[in-house]
């Protein structure tokens, strides 16, 4: 594949779709567009990546595709969450993102990896799309490609690709838009305005038609998803008057309701958040779309145009391609949007593919030409032991032969333990960035734990934090995080106005007690209290409290 080419991947919940793809004169050349469906029970969703390997063997095998791609997965493995953070300078960004996202989303932040996009920025605040996959799903996804012969070049969200694909293929649509792309499992919806866009997953997909509908006639997910794609294409002939034709309409008029009713919901929440205006268009996207009566049902409860979206404008397909048309229309807006991110202005996208895996990856892909190279050099001895067997007569030529190829396997050899001794400086640099991350993750954890504390005693509060380090030269190295801060004084003596140290140790000593308490501490010295300040007719109270850090779980 030539450096312009690109092999994208989108691994969705119900198919895998590959395409080749190539930028040219402001246009984008597909040459290869082929398609696996995933099968597996849709309602079970951690069969999903499973799934999703045996179809990427299966492009492999059939399309002799291979090689390094950029993967695409899909809403329902990723969680969308906006969230605003002050303004400031991009190389402190990151950790205000981080801190930020950790009070917002169910996991803590070392069990996911995240990248985020900017919306918006107005100097004073920055409005911040978060999007985050679990560490372990990545893991086994990357797994699952490596093992269908793919490298992995990045991983996208397909929550945000079809701004681009939008931008690509109206440029000169300036208007307020929701596009609409309805998967297998989730429902994407992307808010375009002027500025910028805002966009929403919800969890309304047409698996949801298809429960409903196993739901209705007493049968399996499998069986109803196949009645399902029979009936509303068409290939079951059903009277008018026929009962199972009224429950499965019935299903279908219910699933539209639900539909209709969270698009309107997420039109009210997107107007009072962005305080932006109502859509003036609808585009339909995703195969889920086709469902008949959509598209009229949303016109008339939205009251605006609805229309099918089409990705293709700008697009040159190859002329081998033999998807149908409209379908294809519907399928590849997410790859398009992934495809085009350098030829649009202000493009999204994120990369979840942890910077770790991406070098463990790229080292597996060059291991069969070190061993090629490794057998190649194990091999060289050996034509002129045969010829020295052969011609024992010409037994001084043989051994000049032999002797003129040593030179250049000492210089191979030479290269090779240069090349063994940067790969072990690199993997101590990787421990150590690992190092740094853990520490980061633990820092943001014992600060919410240091901030519950104050919280519950009251009246509290924190002045100074410093650490104080000791390396000595046997043994393990010691961590102390030592708090200066103050407490309000409320308390009197039967209210004579004398104050009641009894009372007020024994807080400072509670708060000590809850500190000890965080994963991060093993024990505490003595407080320092600073009694003379309440003496001198102060209404606070100064103490002192050291810490001592556990040095398996450093700071």
């Amino acid at each position: 594949m030539s450096s312009s080419k690109q092999l994208i991947i989108n691994c969705g919940a119900s198919r895998v779709t590959a395409a080749v793809v190539s930028p040219g004169g402001g246009k984008l050349y597909i040459e290869k567009l082929v398609t696996e469906d995933l099968r597996y029970d849709f309602s079970r969703d951690d069969d999903w990546i499973r799934a999703t390997g045996t179809a990427l063997q299966a492009l492999q095998k059939r399309h002799k595709l291979s090689g390094k791609a950029s993967f695409i997965i899909p809403g329902s493995q990723v969680l969308t969450k906006t969230i605003r953070i002050p303004h400031v300078e991009t190389a402190k960004r990151a950790q205000i993102i981080a801190f930020e996202a950790q009070q917002n989303i169910p996991y803590p932040l070392h069990e996911v990896v995240w990248d985020s996009q900017i919306i918006d920025d107005d100097g004073v605040e920055t409005e911040v799309l978060f999007i985050a996959c679990k560490a372990n799903t990545i893991d086994d996804f990357c797994a699952e490609v490596s093992q269908a012969g793919f490298n992995v070049g990045s991983i996208n969200a397909a929550t945000i690709l079809d701004y681009n694909a939008v931008q690509f293929a109206y440029p000169e649509t300036d208007e307020n838009l929701l596009l609409i792309n309805i998967g297998a499992r989730t429902t994407n919806l992307l808010f375009k305005n002027p500025d910028g866009f805002f966009v929403r997953n919800i969890q309304l997909g047409g698996n949801s038609l298809t429960q409903n509908i196993a739901d209705s006639l007493g049968k399996s997910f499998a069986q109803a998803e196949d009645i399902k794609h029979k009936f509303f294409s068409g290939e079951l002939d059903y009277s008018d008057d026929d009962s199972g034709a009224k429950l499965l309409t019935s299903c279908s008029e219910s699933f539209i309701k639900r539909m209709g009713q969270e698009i309107t919901r997420s039109v009210v929440n997107y107007r009072r958040q962005r305080k932006g205006a109502a859509p003036k268009q609808i585009l339909l996207s995703g195969r889920g779309a086709l469902l008949e009566g959509l598209s009229e049902r949303l016109a008339a409860s939205q009251k605006v145009e609805v229309a099918f979206f089409d990705p293709l404008q700008n697009v040159v397909l190859d002329g081998e391609i033999g998807l149908n048309s409209d379908s294809l229309r519907l399928e590849v807006s997410e790859i398009i949007g992934e495809a085009v991110q350098p030829m649009v202005a202000d493009a999204a996208g994120v990369n979840l593919l942890p910077a770790t895996v991406q070098k463990e990856m790229e080292f597996a892909g060059k291991r069969p030409f070190l061993m090629v190279a490794a057998i190649l050099l194990a091999l060289t001895p050996w034509p002129a032991y045969l010829g020295y067997k052969q011609l024992s007569a010409n037994y001084s030529s043989a051994v000049q032969s032999v002797q003129s190829k040593i030179p250049p396997l000492q210089s191979r050899i030479a290269v090779i333990s240069e090349n063994a001794e940067r790969a072990d400086n690199l993997s101590e640099s990787i421990q150590r960035v690992e190092g740094l991350v853990n520490s980061k993750a633990n820092w943001i954890q014992f600060f919410a734990e240091l901030q519950e504390s104050l919280a519950l005693t009251e009246d509290a509060w924190v002045e100074a934090l410093r650490v104080v380090r000791e390396n000595p030269d046997v043994g393990e190295p010691s961590y102390e995080v030592v708090l200066q801060g103050r407490m309000l004084v409320r308390e009197t003596v039967n209210g004579t106005g004398a104050i009641d140290e009894e009372i007020l140790s024994r807080r400072i000593r509670s708060l000590q007690s809850s500190f000890e308490s965080s994963d991060f501490i093993v024990s505490s010295r003595s407080p320092n209290i600073n009694w003379s300040s309440l003496r001198n007719g102060l209404n606070v109270l100064p103490f002192t409290i050291n810490l001592v850090v556990d040095t398996s779980k450093p700071l």
